[in-house]
């Protein structure tokens, strides 16, 4: 199954009012462990186990093929008339795209339900696979700085609103990297400690209960529950944007390189 709908809340309980643990983009495969009341209990193809409303998953028709490299992409049901969206997908969001020679700026995605739109071809990319070192460092700090802004939202992560572990795991998954959905290191086997003074741009930090991308010369970004946004930070006191609490209160700096 996957998700059908731009982004399903997934929840600690079957019930509207509880836990918001994650937001998982459409596309998104989904194995339904059980069903009860509406919901379905599923474990998604990164591992998070929750609830989400049986109505928002859907049997897949076809391998996805791009990604929305976009913030938000409109689906249309005609090329020539932009003027009226019917669905908006999030960053992230894996489609099922062609390309007909005779809209060539337009892709054509197929929902589930066979339905057809269209979208800006510009708007989508290839499926991120792991690279070279450096060109993930890069893609992780320019995703994670693509959020500048954005509200604080617990368990979010779209440019809707967005957490601090959401933060990190979408700029990660940009890269063609997983890691832990969770500000816990322990939850990151891929990831290894490494001393603060080893930290390179797009490495991790990590705060009780809370985790940073590190951009490099003690600066970081961050989803903060404080400021209610994704705002830069900084480790220096020389810093205008000097953040004490976190800078007493590193658990350990981490690295998947």
């Amino acid at each position: 199954m996957i998700i059908c709908v731009p982004y399903a809340f997934l929840m600690r309980y079957p019930d509207s009012n509880s836990e918001h643990l994650d937001d998982v983009v459409y596309g998104t495969e989904c194995e339904v462990l059980d069903t009860l009341a509406g919901f379905c209990r599923v474990r998604t193809s990164y591992g998070y186990q929750g609830y989400i409303r049986q109505e928002q998953l859907a049997e897949k028709l076809a391998e996805p093929n791009r990604v929305v490299t976009a913030k938000w992409a409109d689906l249309v049901r005609d090329p020539k008339n932009f003027h009226a969206p019917e669905l908006t997908l999030p960053f992230g969001a894996l489609v099922d795209a062609g390309y007909p020679r005779e809209y060539p700026e337009y892709a054509m995605i197929v929902l589930p339900d066979k339905r057809m739109f269209w979208v800006r071809s510009k708007h989508l990319g290839a499926i991120p696979a792991q690279t070279d070192e450096q060109t993930a460092r890069r893609t992780i700090c320019e995703t994670a700085q693509s959020f500048l802004g954005v509200q604080y939202r617990w368990g979010g992560r779209t440019h809707a609103g967005v957490d601090c572990s959401g933060l990190a795991f979408t700029s990660y998954r940009a890269a063609g990297i997983n890691v832990w959905r969770d500000a816990d290191i322990d939850k990151n086997p891929n990831m290894r400690r490494i001393a603060k003074e080893e930290l390179a741009p797009g490495d991790l930090i990590f705060f009780p209960g809370h985790v940073a991308v590190y951009l490099g010369e003690g600066r970081f970004i961050h989803a903060s529950s404080s400021a209610a946004q994704v705002c830069y930070a900084s480790l220096n006191k020389e810093d205008p944007e000097y953040n004490e609490w976190c800078a007493e209160h590193i658990l350990c700096a981490a690295t998947v390189f």
